[in-house]
């Protein structure tokens, strides 16, 4: 019983002496709302202006293809009465080659349009990240949180820094 009553009063003279400095450290706490950076900065809309227009291009590439196949479909509906046998096969044979190369063209496409997604992510997550530890470095935050972060229920808009973020990311020259 002695030892344990020994253990109890060490630790209350830890915790007393570690206290006052424990609770001398102002604390600040800021909270980055991304969904409101990315509607609101000029810089971030001009890289999903690009990834939009490389989008929409390799979205034209799709219909092209899908628009041939359409076509020699509906060729095949309109002159499968009046086709011999053997060009109604290679007709056939040619849409299924177009049909599979349309489907790896698709999955191609997909694939790219999400490794583009994700690498323009990466690099504007790594901007915004320098920009969010050069506020916090200079004006003394101590803890800097993303607004949907598990946990966060509610804050004060008094310590939203979104904006001040939005701006020093648009300032930022490339």
């Amino acid at each position: 019983m002695k030892r344990y009553g020994f253990m109890m009063l060490s630790m209350v003279f830890l915790w007393c002496a570690q206290g006052p400095s424990v609770w001398a450290a102002e604390v600040k706490i800021g909270v980055l709302n991304m969904k409101q950076l990315q509607r609101n900065s000029v810089k971030f809309q001009e890289v999903r202006q690009k990834l939009k227009q490389k989008f929409e291009g390799l979205q034209k590439k799709l219909d092209a293809e899908r628009a041939r196949i359409d076509k020699l479909e509906q060729e095949l509906q309109k002159q499968s009465m009046m086709l011999s046998l053997d060009a109604k096969e290679g007709k056939q044979k040619e849409l299924e080659k177009l049909t599979r190369h349309y489907k790896y063209m698709y999955g191609e496409v997909t694939q790219e349009m999400k490794d583009a997604e994700y690498e323009a992510t990466r690099k504007v997550g790594k901007v915004i990240e320098g920009v969010v530890e050069k506020i916090a470095k200079s004006e003394n935050y101590t803890v800097i949180l993303e607004e949907s972060t598990t946990g966060l229920i509610y804050y004060s808009n008094a310590i939203d820094i979104t904006d001040r973020i939005t701006k020093a990311y648009d300032q930022l020259k490339e």
